[in-house]
């Protein structure tokens, strides 16, 4: 017996929902290791990575970085960022520690404060988009202390839209 079309569209919708919601595993890091955000972007960093949206096929991203400390001990993170053949969008991030592994912190990206912690060989970043995406980004330190692997996750209303693979190469 086939199910209506109506029926068929709604399990999909609801698979759908529950493959956004579903937990991701921890990126690997040096447990020896302290990521220090201001230190390790300060300088040029590269970064390639992997988009893929809920739909669609997934996109090659390029994330080229200038960091520079500011007169409170802070970073200026200035990015220049390629989808796919795409122009580069940029985007700067201001931060600067704020207590034990607290960084207060903007994005031109982000309505309102960013959130970000760190703690031992990883970060989370956290923030709102202009158009009301959630963002929530890990960082993890490698053994090659030039390296870190970010994980980011785009989601609205807890539904999983987005996710980007990334590996940070320090070039400085």
């Amino acid at each position: 017996m086939s199910l209506p079309a109506a029926a068929r569209l709604a399990i999909a919708g609801v698979a759908l929902a529950l493959a956004g919601c579903a937990p991701s595993r921890p990126l690997p890091a040096d447990p020896s290791a302290r990521l220090d955000p201001i230190a390790f972007f300060t300088g040029r960093t590269h970064g390639d990575a992997i988009l893929q949206k809920l739909v669609g096929r997934a996109v090659k991203v390029r994330v080229d970085s200038s960091g520079r400390r500011d007169r409170q001990g802070g970073l200026i993170l200035d990015q220049a960022i390629r989808k796919g053949g795409k122009p580069a969008r940029h985007r700067r991030w201001l931060f600067r520690l704020d207590g034990r592994g607290r960084y207060q912190g903007s994005l031109t990206d982000a309505v309102g404060p960013v959130d970000f912690v760190s703690a031992g060989p990883r970060a989370t970043i956290r923030y709102r988009m202009k158009n009301g995406m959630e963002v929530d980004q890990h960082l993890a330190l490698q053994r090659d202390p030039r390296l870190v692997l970010n994980r980011l996750t785009v989601s609205k209303f807890g539904l999983r839209l987005a996710t980007l693979d990334e590996r940070i190469r320090k070039l400085d």
